[in-house]
C-alpha cells in the first residue's frame, strides 16, 4: 500500500466513524511484512487527522514469526491488541504450520508471545480448528490455559478446494459440533471470567444485552469494510472479487460506498436462505450463519456448511449459557 492509499484510507475511516470509535484491523496475507515503519507512519496519519477526543483502536492480526522487541514496544505503546496465530500444542500447531523445509513454526510463534508478553503488549490467540484438531478440544483449551493464555478465540477451517469440493483440512461440520461442546464443557468448569472464549462469551453478552458483537451471531454483515492495498473496498474478506467491489478510495469515501447497490445486494444475502431454515428453532440466533459457509454447502439459498455443528452445538450450551447470565443478572 503507497503512503498516499494509507493516508486515504485513514482519512475516510476517520471520517466515517466520527464521533463513534473507529478500529483499524491490519490482516494479510501477513501484515508484520508490511514493515514496522509502515504502522509507524499509519498511527502518525491516525493522530494527525483525528479529531480532538475522537476514539481509534487498532489491532493486528499476524502468525507471530516476525515479532520481536520492537514490534512488542510499538504495539504497546499505541495499545495495539495482537492476534496471534497458534494452533495448540506443538504436534497440532505444526502440523501445517511449517516452512518449505518442513521445519514447525511453533517455537518462533512462542518466542514472539514472549516479546509481547514481556513489553506488556495486549494479545489474544487466534486457533484454526481443522480436520487434525477434531476430538482435542479439551486438551488444546487445557494446554492454553497452562500456557496462561486468557483470550482465545476458535475458528473453524472452512475452505473449498479447486474442484468445488471441500479441501482435505476442513472440519467435517460433525466434528466442530463435538469440538464445541467439548469445548464449552472444559470452559464451563473455570467458569466465566476465567478464561474468555469468544463465542462463548458473544452468546452471554448477547442474552444479556440482545447484541453479540460477533456478526455471525447478530445476523447483520455491516459491521465493516475490507480495503485492499490499492484501495478497493470490498464488503467482506471473504468476498474480495469483482462481483463484490464496492469501488474505489480515491474516488469516493466510505458512506458513499455503504449506499451502492453491491452493498445492499450483500447485506440482503444474509436473508436468501429463510426458506432453507423455515422452522429452525435457532434462526433468530443465527440467521443461517455466514453466508461464505453457504456457498460451499452449495449456494447462498442453501443451509449453511456448519449449520449442524451450529444446531448441537447450540442445544447443549444456551440453557446453562441462560443460568449463567442469570447468575451475572442477580450480581
Amino acid at each position: 500500500m503507497t503512503r498516499e492509499t494509507l493516508e486515504r484510507l485513514v482519512c475516510c475511516a476517520l471520517e466515517a466513524a466520527y464521533p463513534d470509535l473507529a478500529v483499524f484491523c491490519w490482516q494479510g496475507g501477513e501484515p508484520t511484512l508490511a514493515g514496522i515503519e509502515f504502522y509507524r507512519e499509519a498511527f502518525r496519519l491516525m493522530q494527525l487527522h483525528g479529531r480532538a477526543g475522537q476514539p481509534v483502536a487498532n489491532a493486528l492480526q499476524t502468525n507471530g514469526l516476525l515479532l520481536d522487541a520492537e514490534w512488542a514496544r510499538m504495539c504497546a505503546e499505541y495499545r495495539v491488541l495482537v492476534g496471534v496465530s497458534l494452533d495448540g500444542p506443538r504436534d497440532l500447531h505444526d502440523y501445517y504450520r511449517h516452512g518449505s523445509a518442513g521445519r514447525g513454526s511453533y517455537e518462533d510463534v512462542m518466542r514472539g508471545i514472549g516479546h509481547l508478553r514481556a513489553r506488556h503488549a495486549e494479545f489474544n490467540i487466534l486457533t484454526l480448528v481443522t480436520a487434525t484438531s477434531a476430538g482435542r478440544a479439551a486438551e488444546i483449551y487445557q494446554f492454553m490455559r497452562d500456557q496462561g493464555f486468557r483470550f482465545l478465540q476458535f475458528i473453524p477451517c472452512v475452505e473449498g478446494d479447486e474442484s468445488g469440493g471441500r479441501a482435505p483440512y476442513t472440519i467435517s461440520a460433525e466434528a466442530f459440533g463435538d469440538f464445541l461442546c467439548d469445548l464449552f464443557e472444559a470452559w464451563r468448569r473455570d467458569g466465566p471470567g476465567v478464561v474468555s472464549v469468544r463465542l462463548f462469551d458473544a452468546l452471554l453478552e448477547r442474552e444479556l444485552t440482545g447484541e453479540s458483537g460477533l456478526c455471525v451471531l447478530d445476523g447483520d454483515c455491516s459491521g465493516y469494510l475490507l480495503v485492499e492495498h490499492n484501495g478497493d473496498v470490498y464488503p467482506c474478506d471473504f468476498f474480495v472479487s469483482e462481483q463484490w467491489r464496492l469501488g474505489n478510495l480515491h474516488q469516493s469515501g466510505l458512506d458513499a460506498l455503504r449506499r451502492c447497490e453491491q452493498w445492499h445486494a450483500f447485506r440482503a444475502m444474509r436473508e436468501a436462505n429463510r426458506a432453507a431454515c423455515a422452522g429452525c428453532k435457532w434462526w433468530s440466533l443465527c440467521r443461517g450463519g455466514c453466508p461464505k459457509d453457504r456457498l460451499l454447502a452449495g449456494g447462498v439459498s442453501a443451509r449453511s456448511f456448519l449449520c449442524e455443528a451450529h444446531r448441537r452445538f447450540f442445544a447443549h450450551a444456551l440453557p446453562e449459557i441462560a443460568r449463567l447470565a442469570e447468575r451475572l443478572r442477580r450480581r
